[in-house]
């Protein structure tokens, strides 16, 4: 459930978290998934807007339904929190917790197709933006090793 207020975000990715754990704990198939969760947003000028145009969201799949929430609700340049976060050195966080930072705004912006990264990209960018210690130690011990920098940030090969 969305409460009242404004559409952000991080409100809308923790929606679209909810609903994906419902979806798989109850075995909800695809094309009932939109409509088991259009309902669950309390602010009534979404509500009104759902309901005005229902039988079109019900037709689309989650995935669709979430990239029009986002383009109806979110301003015009909600990406660039996200882009920004993309692009913050490492500097003194530690790496586990910078590197899910980068995950987390990267996923978020995968249906901006010019920002977001594909794991080849990122990974590049990943040991781009490393602490200069932590990228002096990793290409001392490592050089170009392929696999090190995917395991030590949890990425997929």
């Amino acid at each position: 459930m969305v409460s009242g207020g404004t559409l952000t975000v991080a409100n809308l990715r923790a929606f679209e978290q909810g609903c994906k754990r419902y979806f798989s704990t109850k075995a909800i198939a695809a094309p009932d998934q939109v409509r088991r969760v259009i309902y669950n947003f309390e602010d009534e000028t979404v509500s009104s807007w759902i309901f005005n145009i229902e039988d079109e969201l019900m037709n689309l799949s989650f995935s669709d339904f979430m990239a029009r929430l986002r383009d109806k609700w979110l301003s015009n340049t909600w990406f660039v929190e996200y882009s920004k976060i993309l692009m913050t050195p490492q500097s003194d966080t530690p790496f586990t917790q910078w590197v899910n930072t980068l995950r987390n705004a990267n996923k978020i912006l995968r249906s901006e197709e010019d920002l977001y990264m594909d794991d080849k990209r990122l990974r590049r960018h990943i040991r781009v933006l490393l602490s200069d210690d932590l990228g002096v130690e990793y290409g001392t011990i490592n050089g170009d090793a392929p696999g090190v920098l995917d395991t030590i940030a949890d990425l997929d090969k």
